[in-house]
């Protein structure tokens, strides 16, 4: 009521909250419409004319249908039919149509209209545009399906460290269900010795900062480890505080093998040239000290005792020479001489001597299986590695043991992978060769260096750590494979592959290596190297078996002792290796001016004079020093019995 004498007019008690009623109505975001049972619009507020684009006086009067694509009229006759029974249709989603034609979803509540008498006489709908809900939800389902897509693991947490999500990613990389870590502390995938690490990272990000591409390391759930690329950002709510940490892990463990594999590639090879480079000198120096202890050992005047210390140098000598061998093997720089051989023959040669190597207490057994198995390998090379193998087997069973050596075949199909260490295996046809021992086996740490130079597993004093390197060595420039298997207490197998290759053809001619006889006219051969001390013993060599002898300091003055003589030299014997004028270059030149002398390569170097005899000829034979001289005479009668053939 207004205060006694004032002229304000008394409100009308009915009309008022009717036109709050409208005004609330105009202003609401949503389309408030009634509808006649019948479809026919009654009323349409503001929000409505905003939403599909049509005034009141457009629309007041017409069919509902008006808004609704033809494909839901069905729908809309459903909700009122179920207006008519009095029910009400809540948050329905569904679809509309502007005046433009462009649908609209809308999210739809139908009530129904009753008079006074409670008679249901038409429906009020308040529709809501849920266009941008819609684009909100479908960005969001995107952004689900990306997350659940992606091959990197994405982790959510909070602050403290719980996590709040774990994606498909995750689960495959920790072998652990989104089920099982939510909930769960995120250090309970922390190596020990990283937690105080973690904490770290997490105080930073939860200041705000991000930590982009960290590599750390994080435990699976059978508790191996696998290294990590790690991105960690903050997340924010609507306030821009941070309530929690999203954190992005790539497995990047087999890129680091793969570095750790380069890094030992580059630490092998920078091994080998430095193993090749000591084996050339040791090779020319062991070349003289054997030659000469030999001259001197032939004095028929020596005493007994002198002649018995030469015989110590000789041999020492030659324990060397097998030392560089070693080197010139693991570093894969060994000049090989192979033969088709078969393997399972070798191998039953060789028995005897294996047994006598490793004493009575360890058994040596051989199981072969059916047929020969055809390789192309250095003979005495793969009694070394058998050696080696055996010997290895025997120092891991001290008290005594067995040695099982086995060969068999083994077709490798296109597509299938056998792993070893160093790679898969090219498909094909293989000899397989294992050596298996009851010993003490290895250890898994020192699994993945066995195959280092100089690294060994025994007590100082009983190994130099040449032996499984050396082995590797010789098996991979043969074209072949290896791997190790090994338990502690379990013993090891050492499995080796070998190309197998066709029978040899057993009607080839032997070739004789007669030298010269008092009957014979004298040969004349160059002798080329560098090194004065060499140039002696394989010229006086040559000389007591009957050889004329010129001899040259390089390739240049090669070329003049050949014009001088008109080129009458019968053979020419040259290193690879020299100053001035090099083997390959002297080469070069013998088969331009004088290509009918034969020519026999030496050097104490390996696998660059195997390149050299790529560029020059495959007729060349090789002498690898020191060269023993029944190896040196044979070869030059062969050479020179071949010419003399061609004539």
């Amino acid at each position: 009521m207004s205060e006694p004498g004032s002229s304000r007019p008394e409100p009308n008690p009915v009309a008022l909250p009717g036109a709050r009623l409208a005004a609330i109505v105009d202003s609401l975001d949503d389309a408030v419409l009634t509808i006649s049972l019948d479809g026919i619009i009654l009323t349409w507020n503001a929000a409505a004319e905003h939403i599909f684009g049509y005034s009141a006086a457009e629309v007041v009067g017409s069919s509902v249908d008006l808004l609704i694509p033809p494909g839901l009229r069905h729908e809309q006759q459903r909700i009122l039919d179920r207006v008519r029974r009095g029910e009400q249709v809540i948050h329905h989603e569904t679809c509309r149509v502007r005046r433009d034609g462009q649908a609209v979803p809308v999210e739809l509540t139908v009530s129904p209209v009753c008079d006074s008498s409670g008679a249901v006489v038409g429906a009020a709908a308040i529709e809501r545009d849920i266009t941008e809900r819609q684009r909100a939800a479908e960005a969001a389902s995107r952004l689900a399906g990306i997350v659940e897509s992606s091959d990197d693991a994405i982790v959510s947490k909070t602050l403290d460290g719980v996590i709040v999500s774990w994606n498909a990613a995750a689960e495959r990389m920790y072998g652990y269900t989104a089920a099982e870590m939510i909930g769960r502390s995120i250090y309970s995938v922390v190596p020990d010795a990283l937690q105080e690490e973690e904490r770290q990272i997490m105080r930073r990000v939860a200041r705000g900062e991000h930590v982009a591409h960290y590599e750390t390391v994080r435990l699976g759930r059978d508790s191996s480890e696998f290294h990590i690329s790690l991105t960690i950002s903050p997340i924010r709510d609507s306030t821009g505080s941070i309530v929690g940490v999203s954190s992005i892990k790539r497995d990047i463990t087999d890129r680091k093998r793969g570095e750790e594999a380069l890094r030992q590639s580059a630490k092998m090879e920078a091994i080998g040239r430095l193993a090749a480079g000591l084996a050339h000198d040791f090779n020319n120096q062991l070349h003289a000290v054997g030659g000469f202890a030999n001259f001197a050992s032939r004095d028929a005047g020596l005493s007994p005792a002198a002649r018995q210390d030469l015989l110590q140098i000789q041999k020492a000598a030659e324990r060397m020479a097998s030392l560089t061998r070693q080197l010139l093997a693991f570093a894969r720089q060994q000049v090989l001489s192979p033969e088709i051989l078969d393997l399972s023959a070798v191998i039953a040669d060789a028995h005897p001597m294996l047994q006598r190597l490793i004493g009575a207490d360890t058994d040596i057994q051989l199981a072969f299986g059916r047929g020969p198995k055809w390789v192309r390998v250095d003979r005495a090379q793969l009694v070394q590695v058998l050696m080696n193998l055996v010997i290895n087997a025997r120092d891991a069973m001290p008290h005594g043991g067995r040695i099982v050596v086995r060969t068999e075949t083994l077709e490798v199909s296109p597509g299938q992978m056998v792993d070893r260490i160093g790679g898969p295996i090219e498909p094909g046809a293989y000899a397989h060769l294992t050596v298996e021992d009851t010993g003490g086996g290895i250890a898994p740490e020192h699994l993945p260096r066995i195959f280092e130079p100089f690294y060994t597993t025994k007590e100082i004093g009983r190994g130099t750590g040449l032996g499984l390197a050396t082995v590797e060595g010789i098996v991979s420039q043969s074209g072949g494979h290896i791997q190790v298997e090994s338990a502690v207490e379990r013993g090891t197998t050492i499995r080796i592959l070998l190309p197998l290759t066709l029978a040899p053809d057993a009607t080839l001619p032997a070739a004789s290596f007669a030298a010269p006889g008092d009957s014979q006219p004298r040969k004349r051969v160059l002798i080329v190297d560098d090194e004065d001390l060499v140039r002696a013993v394989v010229a006086r060599t040559l000389q007591e078996a009957g050889y004329e002898v010129i001899k040259a300091r390089d390739g240049r003055e090669a070329i003049d002792c050949l014009e001088q003589v008109g080129g009458s030299i019968d053979l020419v014997l040259a290193d690879v290796v020299m100053p001035v004028l090099g083997g390959p270059a002297l080469a070069m030149e013998l088969e331009r001016r004088y290509p009918n002398i034969p020519l026999v390569w030496m050097s104490g170097h390996g696998r660059d004079v195997e390149l050299w005899k790529e560029e020059t000829s495959r007729e060349h034979p090789f002498l690898q020093k020191p060269i023993p001289g029944e190896v040196l005479l044979q070869t030059v009668a062969q050479v020179l019995e071949r010419q003399s053939v061609r004539g």
